[in-house]
């Protein structure tokens, strides 16, 4: 009689997480690397190089293989090929995801999609120092506001039973009032992802 008391409350405990919308959620913190290439400015400039950044993100769980949820990040890539050392390109965007994943023993391969907005900041000194109070003559500053789509694919792998090592590859496309900008390329992420 006491085992089939407990299986019975073992099942209405599952049919009241099977009634829930938000089956469960997960969030972390990520740093990550990529190349970035590409010119976008009228002094035919090409900016290019290693960008490095961190980021966060949090989702929520609605079915056994949807997701979704927000994420932020910031990039930055120091520059001094083709201009003086102290110069930057950097890049803050953030918007809502989904993503699909599915499990394979402790595998979580995914793939899905941010959309949202963010700011590209240039900084570029064509001659002087950075380590000095002279005024510069040649220094260009420019910040510019996009709308952002991230298509990215990756994989979650669970350490432990709340804790997930991630690697995800991305390509933020960042679209502004002249059209695609540049420099972009990819960026290889990798963070821990609590989940519950």
């Amino acid at each position: 009689m006491a085992a089939l008391f407990s299986a019975a409350i073992a099942l209405s405990a599952v049919e009241r997480d099977d009634d829930r919308f938000i089956k469960g959620y997960s969030g972390g913190m990520l740093v990550h690397t990529g190349y970035l290439s590409g010119c976008d400015n009228p002094y035919l400039f090409n900016p290019q190089g290693p960008t490095f950044g961190i980021g966060g993100l949090v989702k929520l769980r609605v079915t056994e293989h949807f997701r979704f949820g927000a994420e932020g990040y910031f990039s930055n890539m120091g520059l001094s090929r083709g201009v003086e050392d102290g110069s930057f390109n950097k890049l803050f965007w953030t918007g809502a995801l989904c993503d699909w994943y599915w499990q394979t023993g402790k595998f979580y391969p995914y793939a899905g999609v941010m959309v949202g907005g963010g700011m590209e900041t240039a900084f570029y000194m064509f001659d002087g120092r950075k380590d000095d109070w002279i005024r510069e003559e040649h220094v260009v500053f420019n910040k510019t506001p996009f709308f952002a789509v991230d298509p990215f694919v990756g994989v979650e792998y669970a350490a432990g039973k709340a804790l997930h090592l991630t690697l995800k590859l991305d390509w933020l496309v960042a679209v502004n009032s002249s059209g695609v900008n540049r420099p972009s390329g990819p960026r290889l992420y990798f963070g821990f992802i609590f989940a519950h």
